[in-house]
């Protein structure tokens, strides 16, 4: 039976019949359903205020992918007509050409645009993505949810990445119980549905962030749509009453849309709450009831099919176009924002789609011998291609002689505004193995920052300094975390802190105090100084013992206006010093809250704090010496400002002697 609310253009029967529907009747609402998952995307990457849980499109994916690539195999094996090499030949059809055009893209942009340290991971995202393993890479380190990103263009293919190490499993598994008996399939896959979810559950409790990326805390998604095949192949026959089977469909849709609307970042994600779109979504697969109530009459709507048709590569571009326009500090409204990527994604995916995906896979499908091998051995040698580029680019630090051969000058801007932190200090864990260190620092990423100038202010050499730290976490006794990143567990790294019992002289401690909303989850109250007190309390009656004296660093500036300090092959020196004069501090009244907190501690006799207000702002704000930014981005310090910092430090710390005489 054909399912479609609308007649199709022969192209479109064309590609239906050359893609993934394979031997497979057309269904326009599963297209429609594609329609759903990618738009809810992004709405969800374009603003959090359109659709908070719009991510949970992807999860609407996975169903119908695993519904489709089995309902296929279960049929070519019923038939004997299964080979592993035409599958993998099909998916290489599907998702080459699209993934092609994004990694070729974006390695251009990141040639231009990117500083070396920018590059250089576009270089490592696209060799992991070429492979379809970007979901592996991300896994070691990085927040999903952290919007307005300029520099992951590539954070959506850690999906792709999910469904191809799927892919290269459940075939095989399929067939070999297949070869058993066809009645072990269903339970086969309940089973292993049934381990992926509670592993998913585990790591959502415990909140490891690999779990939201890797393919055994996902493969209960895509087994939701798997299991649908199966059991509309081989499972019950006993029919559904037609006054309940017709109210299924707008169960399914209701549970889609309601968790797009209800989740958002902060929701405990996968797990449970990844469930209830894949049921859904198997609720309108599994029940297309053609009557006026129907929701499949919906989803098969011309719009809508359009949309699924393109879903692929509309999903693929959406999201470096975005990060590209974060890059440039765009003034789009969220309103206009949406529109631009929309159409322009939209657009680029139907040029793809219509021109390229369509020509491919009619050649494929049509031609023999010589000319179809060139086509698909062009179409693989693409992994290698792109995967050796990103080698190339991660393994020589960005390229960073291009810099030196087509810009000399950003290799000025390179240096003045590089970080000073990583070129003499290690983060994680870096104790004195001899103990002989005088100065502990304990913080993440903005606390950094000041350990260079404020170990020259206090006349200490680089041998006599502790520390630990890790961006993106927070070391303070007491916290509660729900780490992001793995690469270096921030949860661990804060237990071997409070393990140590070296003396100092002093105890350092700062960090960005305006984050950690739903990373940190005992805050007690909702003020933004005074939630972190009980914390900073208990941090300090453990150094207490521990040191002569502990120095806290308050809030630190927030800028706008630094795009231009970036380095990159068109950095001039007139854009450079046009983009100095645009440069200001953006968050005053927050410092200046935070001056008045903090200076709560020294009623105890055994603090000293610095306030980066006073650094940066007296008669008026200091951000640049005129021919450098003190600011390499938005929130952290450059390399040109240490010496300004050293200066300004050494005389603040000269009105408050406290912390020298404890040296």
């Amino acid at each position: 039976m054909r399912y479609t609310a609308w007649p199709l253009s022969r192209w479109w029967l064309q590609l239906i019949a050359w893609g993934e529907f394979v031997s497979l009747s057309y269904r326009g609402d599963i297209d429609g359903l594609r329609a759903i998952g990618v738009l809810a995307v992004v709405l969800f990457h374009a603003s959090e205020d359109f659709l908070p849980g719009g991510y949970v499109g992807v999860d609407v994916f996975f169903v119908v992918s695993g519904y489709l690539i089995t309902s296929l195999i279960a049929k070519e094996m019923e038939s004997g007509n299964f080979s592993f090499l035409n599958f993998y030949k099909r998916r290489a059809a599907r998702l080459l050409p699209a993934l092609s055009i994004t990694l070729a893209f974006t390695l251009l942009f990141g040639f231009v645009f990117y500083d070396n340290g920018q590059f250089d991971n576009l270089g490592k995202e696209v060799f992991f993505s070429a492979f379809g393993a970007a979901n592996i890479l991300f896994s070691q380190g990085v927040n999903y949810f952290a919007q307005g990103q300029a520099y992951q263009p590539l954070i959506h293919l850690w999906s792709l990445g999910v469904e191809e190490q799927f892919y290269v499993a459940w075939p095989i598994i399929l067939i070999m119980a297949f070869k058993v008996s066809r009645n072990v399939l269903i339970p086969l896959a309940a089973v292993l549905f049934a381990f992926s979810l509670f592993l998913s559950m585990d790591a959502v409790s415990r909140g490891y962030s690999a779990g939201y990326f890797l393919p055994h805390y996902r493969a209960f998604e895509l087994l939701v749509g798997c299991i649908l095949a199966l059991w509309i192949k081989y499972g019950s026959k006993t029919p559904v009453r037609k006054s309940f089977k017709k109210h299924l469909g707008v169960v399914g849709l209701l549970l889609i849309v309601v968790p797009m609307a209800w989740l958002d970042k902060n929701s405990k994600f996968p797990g449970l709450n990844a469930l209830w779109p894949c049921i859904g979504a198997s609720l309108v697969i599994g029940f297309p009831v053609f009557e006026g109530k129907s929701v499949s009459v919906l989803l098969s709507t011309r719009v809508l099919v359009f949309f699924g048709l393109i879903s692929y590569p509309l999903y693929l571009y959406h999201q470096p176009i975005i990060t590209f326009l974060n890059f440039f500090d765009h003034s789009f409204s969220d309103a206009q924002l949406l529109v631009f990527v929309l159409s322009v994604s939209s657009f680029l995916a139907w040029l793809t789609y219509r021109f390229v995906e369509i020509s491919i896979r009619r050649s494929i499908q049509s031609e023999k011998g010589v000319k179809k091998v060139a086509i698909i051995t062009g179409l693989v040698l693409t992994i290698p291609l792109f995967a050796s580029s990103g080698l190339l680019v991660a393994k020589t630090n960005g390229l960073n002689n291009r810099f030196r051969y087509l810009n000399p000058f950003a290799l000025e801007v390179a240096k003045a505004h590089g970080a000073t932190f990583n070129s003499s200090f290690k983060r994680g864990l870096s104790i004195n193995d001899s103990g002989g260190a005088k100065v502990l620092f304990i913080g993440d990423s903005v606390l950094q920052q000041y350990v260079v100038p404020l170990t020259r202010a206090l006349g200490l050499g680089y041998g006599e300094v502790d520390t630990v730290t890790r961006g993106g976490c927070v070391l303070l006794k007491g916290v509660e975390f729900r780490d992001k990143f793995s690469d270096i567990s921030c949860n661990d790294l804060r237990e071997a802190l409070y393990s140590i019992d070296n003396n100092y002289d002093v105890v350092v401690i700062s960090q960005s105090w305006d984050r950690y909303d739903g990373s940190v989850t005992n805050f007690s109250e909702s003020n933004e100084f005074f939630r972190w007190k009980p914390f900073i309390d208990e941090t300090i009656s453990h150094f207490s013992d521990l040191s002569k004296g502990i120095v806290i660093i308050g809030a630190h500036p927030r800028v706008s206006g630094t795009l231009e300090m970036q380095p990159s092959l068109t950095s001039t020196p007139e854009a450079l010093s046009e983009g100095l004069k645009d440069i200001r501090i953006t968050n005053l009244h927050h410092l200046k809250e935070s001056f008045m907190f903090f200076s709560g501690y020294l009623d105890n006799g055994n603090v000293t704090v610095i306030h980066p207000y006073e650094i940066f702002c007296g008669n008026r704000c200091v951000v640049s010496d005129g021919h450098w930014s003190y600011f390499s981005d938005g929130l952290h310090l450059s390399s040109a400002s240490t010496e300004y910092v050293e200066s300004r430090l050494r005389s603040i710390l000269a009105n408050d002697p406290t912390p020298d005489s404890r040296l």
